[in-house]
């Protein structure tokens, strides 16, 4: 029986982690999130048994609409749209996510401003979680020249499979954009695409895991400089990119410590501890500029970005640990 249990749990577990990928596409203040997570803190000290059996049965129907996804994509792609509606895997994953230990953001009230540095230099910082701001770091790339929307539609109409890899085994995120897929990004007008007057802005991401769009990237960028030689670096990268919007405050659930170079534009960052470290710790506001690469620790640190004066914003992020 209780192999049968851990069996069902699990699938309970993996359905609505795939069910939520997501998430990031839905809005919701850093007000709602704080509130949710003390109500599931609660839950998990064994109070609040009313709101425990609701969230209970909000997880049931989820799993219900998961089941009955590929047969309803439409009814599900209306409720997933609702605004709303709580990030479906937001629940899921505060659940499981464990207590944060303060340490981490006491006595943090700003990023760490470093000058372009060497290895050895970045030595001391590499592995931590206070947010990070390296400057002039990416100062050479082609990248800066050669990243724009054209190089990538052109880049994914190339390769054969290349839209596919995105949505079948990578992620895309219109985040309050209304494009369903990348095709739809790069079919947009040139006005749209330059967000010239009376244009809604847009702002999209999107990962890229295809070994033939990893190559045609990687010949105008590296790793950076600075990263230790030990580092795991996966084989895989994101471009996040557009106008104004930007991300929802939220937290990646990643496996390491991420990097982001900032390619073209500036982009300001609004960074918050967990909430059961509001007590001990503060939020902060910082930009970054072109040509800078910040380091954040997005599995602890809540953050949404904005992008400021009209001006696009082009981004590559990944990971490292």
């Amino acid at each position: 029986m209780a192999v049968t249990n851990n069996n069902n749990t699990e699938f309970i577990r993996k359905t609505f982690l795939k069910l939520t990928e997501n998430y990031i596409q839905h809005g919701a203040t850093l007000k709602d999130l704080k509130s949710i997570t003390r109500t599931i803190d609660n839950m998990k000290n064994g109070t609040n048994r009313s709101f425990k059996k609701k969230v209970l049965l909000m997880l049931f129907v989820l799993l219900l609409c998961g089941i009955f996804n590929r047969y309803f994509n439409t009814i599900i792609k209306m409720f997933q749209e609702t605004r709303c509606l709580l990030p479906n895997n937001y629940l899921v994953w505060e659940f499981t996510r464990s207590i944060s230990n303060c340490d981490y953001c006491r006595d943090v009230k700003a990023p760490l401003i470093l000058p372009n540095l060497t290895r050895e230099e970045f030595r001391p910082y590499a592995y931590s979680s206070r947010p990070m701001i390296v400057k002039d770091a990416i100062r050479d790339w082609p990248a800066r020249d050669a990243y724009t929307l054209e190089f990538f539609r052109d880049l994914y109409e190339q390769v054969e499979g290349a839209y596919e890899s995105v949505e079948e085994e990578c992620q895309f995120l219109r985040f309050k954009s209304d494009f369903a897929n990348l095709r739809e990004v790069f079919a947009m007008s040139e006005a749209r695409a330059l967000h010239r007057e009376g244009e809604d802005p847009w702002y999209v991401g999107w990962k890229n895991c295809h070994p033939r769009i990893l190559d045609g990237m990687k010949r105008f960028y590296s790793v950076p400089h600075f990263l230790p030689d030990d580092a795991e670096i996966p084989c895989s990268n994101y471009i996040f990119m557009g106008y104004e919007e930007g991300a929802v405050m939220h937290l990646d659930y990643i496996s390491r410590l991420m990097w982001q170079a900032q390619i073209i534009g500036t982009k300001t960052w609004i960074v918050a501890p967990t909430p059961e470290c509001d007590s001990e710790c503060t939020s902060f506001k910082f930009t970054v500029d072109a040509a800078d690469i910040v380091l954040l620790d997005t599995r602890i640190w809540y953050h949404s970005t904005h992008i400021e004066n009209g001006n696009l914003s082009l981004t590559i992020t990944s990971e490292y640990g």
